[in-house]
């Protein structure tokens, strides 16, 4: 009756009254009108602002880098282990062997591995805990009953005026504890440094590219053909381009849309999620262009694109970071696993670095508490959140503008997609 009475009350230009059909057509159509423009609203004022925004730790008074910008000098003191975060079964003493990461390593004598820095990096004995060898032995020493960590190298201690490098960073002046900042060089090849979390794991991540913008997908040349004219092409192969294709560049690599990564917050497009096809080198520049396949990974098609090779060498050091999150940073997407994953591999995050999440970051993984039905509570049934629990801890490796990938460092249960990441 009261739909009937609106519908009376609405003439039409001519001065008639519409049917109940035409009333009803309009009214979905205002409806529909105005979902669409707060959806549109919505995007533009969600699309490019992040979920989440990573923030330094607030340094505590006693914090133990005492600077001294008159000098440019800092005053270190070495650093002890708190009982707490030593392992009961913590080794007297550990031989580095090839192979190891200073995540495992860590993980031998701390509760907390990411800490080691905390530990290592204010130690006198050891300058740069991102730079241990194989053939280093760390030994647990206890200095008036409270435990710290040594390194010997080549069957000697590293003193503290020792001449061992560290890459820039502090290096203590004779005779002092105030450490004098001027450059340095290594004369040991970082390569054979051991690496801080596993390089088997993530090297497939740091050669090539893997998420891009629209942007980029629409300027990139892609493939129309192949020389023998079949719908596939494998190494060997030629293939035809068009598209920009710079002559400089020489080397390119051929990719494919996998997906597109949407963020779980707002909805917003974080970017392309990009596979690896094959690698190719540019033989000839024109329209279309043609390439020679030096290498592939699957069969390069039509449609692919081409992108530049990144040119520098990846790199397996990190020094972790521990940031506070503030906002809603999820899980996005699982690498090579459908709907759970766990320690070892690799998950996208909707932040990066548009959000100051940086290489080496380490965060947590917590999964959302469920939801329980408390009968003592008001009517008899009230709905109880429970509390998340944190399920794993992530170290990030490579960043991009809006998102990030991590590798999972540890888990108690298996991670999903839209975990709730934060501060460790």
């Amino acid at each position: 009756m009261v739909a009937q009475q609106v519908f009376q009350e609405i003439p039409n230009n001519e001065g008639e009254f519409p049917s109940m059909a035409q009333y009803m057509t309009m009214t979905t159509a205002h409806l529909t009108l105005a979902v669409s423009l707060s959806v549109i609203l919505a995007s533009c004022s969600t699309g490019f602002k992040p979920s989440a925004m990573a923030i330094d730790q607030e340094v505590s008074a006693s914090n133990r880098d005492m600077a001294d910008n008159a000098n440019n000098t800092q005053a270190i003191t070495r650093t002890f282990i708190d009982a707490d975060l030593l392992e009961a079964d913590a080794p007297e003493k550990y031989t580095v062997v090839a192979g190891d990461t200073l995540w495992d390593i860590s993980d031998r004598f701390l509760k907390e591995p990411w800490r080691w820095t905390e530990i290592w990096n204010y130690n006198p004995d050891i300058y740069n805990p991102n730079l241990i060898y194989p053939g280093d032995v760390l030994t647990l020493e206890y200095i008036n009953g409270k435990p710290a960590l040594s390194l010997t190298r080549n069957g000697k201690l590293v003193p503290v005026n020792s001449n061992e490098p560290n890459l820039g960073s502090a290096t203590p002046a004779s005779g002092s504890t105030r450490f004098k900042l001027r450059p340095q060089v290594r004369s040991e090849s970082l390569d054979s440094a051991i690496p801080t979390i596993s390089a088997d794991a993530i090297s497939q991540f740091l050669v090539h590219p893997r998420v891009v913008d629209d942007e980029t997908i629409d300027a990139a040349p892609y493939v129309v053909a192949n020389s023998d004219d079949r719908l596939i092409s494998s190494i060997g192969s030629k293939i035809y381009v068009r598209g920009r294709v710079n002559r400089d560049q020489t080397s390119y690599g051929v990719f494919r849309q996998n997906q597109t990564l949407l963020d779980p917050v707002n909805g917003a497009s974080l970017g392309y999620e990009m596979v690896h096809v094959a690698n190719a080198k540019l033989l000839n520049v024109g329209d279309p262009s043609t390439l020679g396949l030096t290498s592939n990974k699957r069969e390069t098609i039509a449609g692919d694109v081409l992108l530049p090779v990144n040119s520098t060498s990846p790199t397996h050091i990190y020094t972790p970071r521990m940031p506070e999150l503030r906002g809603e940073a999820r899980i996005v997407s699982l690498v090579d696993a459908i709907s759970q994953t766990g320690r070892n591999q690799v998950v996208v995050l909707n932040v990066g670095d548009s959000s100051s999440i940086q290489e080496g970051d380490v965060l947590a993984v917590e999964t959302r508490g469920e939801i329980m039905i408390d009968k003592s509570g008001v009517f008899g049934w009230e709905e109880v959140q429970l509390p998340n629990q944190r399920t794993g801890v992530l170290m990030v490796f490579k960043t991009f503008d809006k998102v990030s990938y991590a590798l999972v460092m540890e888990s108690t249960r298996p991670l999903k997609i839209n975990d709730i990441v934060s501060g460790i």
